[in-house]
């Protein structure tokens, strides 16, 4: 996946239209993948996000987590 941005860094917005999913989700790809954090803002690298999904084969493994 080859993603032509801008910037080095992709916002959750940017994740929810990449992998056409809802808030939560993308959340739960970013922290996958490692997270940077600038202010109170997360972001995911560009460039982990291409390595993550080249070494797992274009798939990430995401575990919800339990309800209290």
């Amino acid at each position: 996946m080859d993603l032509n941005t801008q910037s080095p860094y992709i916002k959750e917005q940017d994740v929810r239209k990449l992998f056409g999913c809802g808030r939560s989700k993308a959340l739960l790809i970013m922290h996958a993948v490692g997270t940077v954090k600038v202010g109170r803002t997360s972001y995911v690298r560009a460039s982990d996000l291409d390595r993550y999904l080249s070494e797992h084969d274009g798939r990430i493994a995401l575990q919800w987590p339990k309800r209290r």
